[in-house]
């Protein structure tokens, strides 16, 4: 018969039949999604291709670390300068800190002597972190999260950084990153927005930009999101905290090297730092686990490549990880940025 088709045509035909009459849009553009590898016809596609480009040549940028376990904050029974001191001895030349526990009525003289003590010792104090649901359904604690972004952001411009690290929030009552069966509706999405636009008018003037981070059980959790972020928000100070690790699910878990190549190419001169996390995945359900560093499914060689590239030097926070796993994680990224090429700033 002159018209028969193979069964792999006849998948395709009916997708394509289905797509229509259900009014689905065209595919993205080959720059946006994974490109398909053996078997799409009939294998959910978790295994990466055979040839992923991984263009590991270092760029001109050194990298700072940093570490959740070493926050900007007064030293136990000290002072900032002494908790300065810390941070640098623990082999580490940047920090954060986090603006629910921060002291908002730091004066201006504890401002000078911290800054005088992060220049002594060459450390860059970058940033403050807004751990807070900014939808939140409980309208009262939605107010506060709005109210401490906004303080945040001033307190940001009194101690000279150029971002606070905020989330999108989600719907479940418990707190921002519980998975909710509404995060992912346009309603949830327009809410995000509509919350975002609102902290930018309050603190409008203000040159401190929000760096945006990922999280899987949220509506922020892929490349293309931050994209859409920025561009239905419509703000330049809508930035990005890349954090790779947070958009992980099985379908990256194995692929990681396009996920980070996708990442830089959609976001670039937009992250303003980056989180440092390792996965292990080890059982039949997809529970993906925290490990230290170098021991996950992370592609680091061409993570520290690419922010090697970037025009400025940018800091990467490494977190939640279990106190004993943070020196041997911190000397895997020293020794595979050695191995490539790259600068970890005083190392």
């Amino acid at each position: 018969m002159k018209n028969r088709i193979n069964r792999r045509q006849a998948l395709g035909v009916g997708a394509s039949a289905a797509g229509l009459m259900m009014g689905t849009a065209p595919a993205p553009s080959e720059a946006n999604v994974m490109p398909d590898v053996w078997g799409e016809d009939f294998l959910t596609q978790w295994s990466p291709p055979e040839k992923v480009k991984r263009d590991l040549n270092p760029g001109p940028s050194h990298i700072r670390l940093s570490c959740e376990t070493f926050r900007m904050r007064k030293a136990k029974g000290g002072s900032y300068a002494d908790q300065v001191k810390i941070i640098r001895d623990a082999g580490y030349t940047a920090c954060e800190a986090g603006a629910a526990g921060w002291d908002f009525n730091i004066s201006d003289s504890e401002i000078r002597e911290m800054q005088a003590a992060l220049k002594q010792y060459d450390v860059e104090f970058y940033g403050l972190h807004v751990w807070i649901n900014i939808i939140d359904p409980d309208l009262q604690k939605r107010a506060n999260a709005h109210k401490l972004n906004c303080q945040a952001i001033e307190m940001a411009d009194r101690l000279g950084m150029k971002f606070v690290l905020t989330h999108t929030g989600g719907r479940s009552p418990i707190n921002k990153d519980v998975p909710h069966p509404l995060n992912w509706t346009k309603e949830t999405w327009d809410m995000s927005v509509a919350a975002v636009k609102q902290i930018l008018k309050d603190t409008s003037g203000s040159k401190v930009d929000l760096g945006f981070e990922a999280v899987n059980s949220c509506n922020n959790n892929t490349p293309q999101s931050h994209v859409r972020l920025r561009k239905d928000v419509g703000d330049p100070r809508v930035k990005v905290t890349l954090d790779p690790s947070n958009m992980l699910h099985p379908g990256t878990f194995y692929r990681t090297s396009e996920l980070l190549n996708q990442c830089f190419a959609l976001l670039g001169e937009d992250i303003v730092y980056a989180h440092a996390k390792d996965q292990v995945w080890r059982d039949m359900l997809p529970h993906i686990e925290p490990i230290t560093l170098g021991k996950g499914s992370m592609d680091y060689e061409l993570f520290l490549a690419h922010l090697s590239r970037m025009k400025k030097p940018r800091c990467l926070l490494l977190e939640h990880l279990p106190q004993d796993q943070y020196e041997p994680s911190r000397q895997f990224l020293l020794d595979t940025a050695k191995k490539i090429g790259v600068k970890i700033y005083g190392a």
